[in-house]
């Protein structure tokens, strides 16, 4: 934590030129004629009244052997100490300093324009709503949540927009009742999902119910910009599992491989009440972290049945093997991309997602 001290009172320059002219007993008359000012107005700087100037603080360091930025330093240190005991009480924060910590927690003006946050210039409110929204006691406490990593076992904290958007999800989840989580139950829908979604995105209003009745939570939100997430699993206080998706990319194989990495999570308890979240920033690169590693594996394993193999990377050769595997070619497609490390392979025949998960109320 960052202390900053604040001395109890600031004396005008005038003191200090005082002291100088009394070490050296001159008197203020012989001062003025020194540097070549009214006597009334070097009585007004030794009083208080008058400030010192540029031109002032050259006349004042050639007469007493300083530097013009020791008098300028006092006369503004001054300044500033007086302004601050007029407009400010001891331990209460200004409202410049309000608003800069609430922009230190969340990316205020980003998660406003989408709805999240109460539009008003109101701070109390403002910090009410932020404090509820990152479900905190106090501003001066770091979200729960937010404490996780990136990855299940490294210490690297989640961004402000990762936070963000992760207590946005939370709040959308929290309004939603579920039954208890099954663990057995969310493993088959798993392996059962990518041939339930064989015909592409338009099935993708069934998700949310499907998971439901495992005990899950859906809510899919777009990312925060420069939030660079795919999705995140949490547990809310009450133990209910959320699994939370963005759109990134905008791909149909994309967001079914990124729920069921996350899903993977769950079935595989790398993730538990006691663990704030899961947030995945990119599933698309190569992972060294072992719980990243099997959740992919885990996700692959249900995608494509007793392991992957393709012929070749043609059209046709998708095609076939999506029929093969009873998945949309797009999964097909997203996994050849993936290991040839060529996304521009065939792109066109990917579907997009965002504009209809808008369109079907999808997304929170």
């Amino acid at each position: 934590m960052t202390m900053t001290y604040t001395p109890a009172e600031v004396f005008a320059p005038g003191e200090y030129l005082r002291d100088e002219l009394h070490e050296r007993g001159w008197t203020v008359t012989e001062f003025a004629e020194i540097i070549g000012r009214p006597v009334q107005a070097v009585s007004e700087i030794l009083n208080g009244k008058k400030e010192i100037t540029t031109e002032t603080s050259l006349a004042l360091s050639e007469a007493l052997g300083t530097s013009p930025a020791l008098w300028l330093n006092l006369q503004t240190n001054y300044r500033l100490f007086e302004q601050r005991t007029r407009t400010s009480t001891p331990d209460v924060m200004t409202p410049v300093a309000r608003r800069a910590r609430l922009r230190s927690l969340v990316p205020l003006a980003e998660i406003r324009a989408r709805g999240w946050l109460p539009d008003t210039d109101d701070l109390d409110i403002v910090e009410e709503a932020v404090r509820r929204f990152l479900d905190v006691d106090s501003l001066d406490e770091r979200p729960r949540f937010a404490l996780a990593a990136r990855r299940a076992n490294t210490t690297e904290p989640i961004t402000l927009e990762q936070t963000a958007w992760l207590a946005h999800v939370r709040t959308v989840a929290a309004a939603r009742t579920v039954p208890t989580f099954d663990r057995t139950k969310l493993a088959s829908l798993s392996l059962e999902l990518p041939r339930a979604l064989r015909a592409g995105p338009s099935k993708l209003t069934e998700l949310q119910p499907r998971l439901a009745e495992c005990g899950v939570i859906l809510v899919v939100a777009e990312g925060l910009r420069v939030g660079k997430l795919d999705g995140a699993v949490t547990f809310l206080g009450d133990g209910r599992p959320v699994i939370g998706l963005t759109t990134r990319g905008d791909r149909f194989d994309g967001l079914l491989f990124t729920l069921l990495h996350e899903c993977a999570h769950l079935v595989l308890g790398h993730i538990s009440p006691d663990v704030p979240a899961i947030v995945d920033d990119d599933l698309m690169e190569t992972q060294s972290d072992p719980n990243e590693v099997a959740a992919n594996d885990q996700a692959s394993a249900w995608l494509f049945p007793g392991g992957f193999e393709i012929g070749s990377t043609t059209l046709p050769a998708i095609v076939a093997t999506a029929e093969h595997y009873q998945v949309h070619p797009s999964v097909v497609l997203g996994r050849v991309q993936r290991d040839k490390q060529n996304w521009k392979l065939h792109r066109p025949h990917v579907p997009k997602v965002r504009a209809l998960l808008a369109e079907q109320g999808v997304l929170a």
